[in-house]
């Protein structure tokens, strides 16, 4: 059989049409009409909706109070009036600030007014579940707007409510759960460093300081003959002497005054040379003599040998007696003699001179154990000194003597650079004069007196007059950043008592 309102196909014993809900008990009071179109909901469904407009005009929070009491208010309800959406603002930053929404305030209750029976004739059998779009571009607008607190860490939108047939209302599914930023373990505190108190300084008493100051005394001692010593074996060595020997002035050295008289006048008379030669050389021929003979030379190779022995102890004694200086230094010259002199000396010449250098004592002045004898000391002992290994040794001590003060004085720098100051200065100042002394001292001696010694004194020992300034100004040099730095202690020193005094 077939419905009488919607034509749909139904059972014979159906009572009721199971697509518009119309009862079949009335259905000879209503005449069929039947086409030849399909049977189908499709061209009824105008119709249908129609019927229940009052039904599908609920707003969704009418919908909602479905769930309480569907029947009363869909068969009740006559008229639902839908307020038009305000117009949504343009999309903000989402991430900006949280959403905002108008505040709805709640619908009023529909009048509830009786249904004429046409138009509600099947609200006690069929309910119309409200159709809202399942994303509709409201619940769009809300997810944008809803914040950094709705958004899913994945940045999907949330799946659109899901509408429960029985209640007619959107159910809300269960919110994703938002994974939670995994909280940042806070650094471990560092650990409380407790400020160390500076030690107090131990005190430096008058016992220490004098005691300091003896040792003192005696570095400065060390340290002289360390000076003194290093210059004299690399200064006044026997090469040094006989090379600066034989660049010295001829003229300048036999014109130079030795016991008031000229110095090859001196050495004329104490030969006797006009006596040996029978009258045929003169003062003014031997001083020729001289000037063409090697006397530099031979001077220079006598230095030598004396300072080997003295200074470095090589060879054997290396002093010269009368009869050597006439037959080493005279008959080796005998050509310049016989040159100058127009007259050969002979044996019997050469036996006069040396008897007249014994009469002078020449042998006497050149012994080094004479020189012993006056001095009460054995001269070949200065050797030992002038050792690498004695200065070696005197280093040493000089450095032990410097350790030990520092010591004494507790190692306080302000007690230890005075001392060392004070050391190197003084010394410095005593070496440094000393070698000015031995250059300008010399030349201005032999300036005004024209001494032969005073002219040798600055022509052999420049070399070591240099090392004496040398080592000299190099100590001052140390002594005067000794004792700056000392001031400078001193100063600082009171600056933080001065500091300390207003602290309190």
């Amino acid at each position: 059989m077939k419905c009488y309102k919607c034509g749909s196909e139904l059972p014979d014993d159906a009572q009721f049409c199971t697509e518009c809900g119309a009862s079949l008990k009335d259905e000879e009071a209503h005449s069929v009409h039947i086409d030849d179109e399909p049977t189908s909901i499709l061209p009824h469904l105008e119709e249908v909706i129609a019927d229940n407009e009052e039904a599908l005009s609920l707003t969704q929070e009418q919908a909602q109070l479905l769930e309480d009491e569907p029947t009363e208010i869909l068969s009740t309800a006559d008229t639902v009036v839908i307020p038009e959406a305000e117009p949504i603002p343009p999309a903000e930053n989402v991430f900006d600030k949280p959403a905002s929404f108008p505040k709805q305030e709640k619908a009023p209750e529909p009048p509830v007014n009786g249904a004429p029976d046409d138009l509600n004739d099947n609200s006690d059998t069929m309910k119309i579940p409200i159709q809202n779009e399942p994303y509709s571009s409201y619940n769009v607008h809300a997810n944008q707007l809803a914040g950094k607190e709705n958004r899913p860490q994945n940045g999907s939108f949330p799946p659109p409510p899901v509408y429960s047939a029985q209640q007619q209302a959107p159910v809300q599914p269960a919110p994703m759960p938002q994974s939670q930023p995994m909280p940042q373990s806070a650094p471990a505190p560092m650990p409380a460093q407790t400020e160390s108190k500076p030690k107090a300084k131990a005190k430096v008493g008058g016992g220490r300081v004098f005691g300091a100051s003896l040792v003192t005394i005696f570095t400065i001692i060390f340290l002289l003959l360390l000076s003194f010593l290093t210059a004299v074996k690399v200064g006044a060595n026997g090469s040094i002497i006989r090379r600066r020997a034989e660049k010295l002035d001829a003229d300048t050295t036999l014109t130079a005054q030795f016991d008031g008289k000229e110095m090859s006048k001196t050495l004329y008379d104490s030969l006797g040379f006009r006596t040996a030669t029978k009258g045929a050389a003169d003062e003014a021929g031997f001083k020729r003599f001289m000037l063409a003979a090697d006397f530099r030379e031979y001077a220079g190779e006598v230095a030598e040998g004396y300072l080997d022995y003295i200074i470095d102890g090589e060879d054997g004694d290396p002093s010269i007696t009368a009869e050597d200086f006439v037959n080493d230094f005279i008959r080796g010259n005998k050509d310049a003699a016989v040159k100058e002199f127009d007259y050969e000396l002979t044996e019997e010449n050469y036996d006069l001179l040396q008897k007249n250098l014994e009469k002078d004592k020449f042998s006497d002045t050149m012994s080094v154990k004479e020189w012993s004898r006056k001095l009460h000391f054995d001269v070949n002992k200065v050797s030992y000194a002038t050792s690498f290994i004695t200065i070696g040794i005197l280093g040493a001590l000089f450095l032990l003597f410097l350790i030990w003060i520092a010591a004494i004085v507790r190692r306080r720098a302000r007690f230890v650079t005075g001392f060392y100051g004070t050391i190197f200065t003084l010394v410095g100042l005593i070496v440094f004069l000393t070698g000015l002394i031995v250059i300008v001292g010399s030349a201005i001696g032999f300036t005004f007196t024209h001494n032969v010694c005073f002219y040798l004194t600055e022509s052999l020992l420049l070399p070591f007059s240099v090392m004496l300034i040398a080592i000299g100004a190099a100590e001052l040099i140390i002594g005067f950043c000794f004792r700056k730095t000392k001031k400078g202690l001193k100063k600082k020193e009171r600056k933080a008592a001065a500091a300390l005094a207003s602290a309190q």
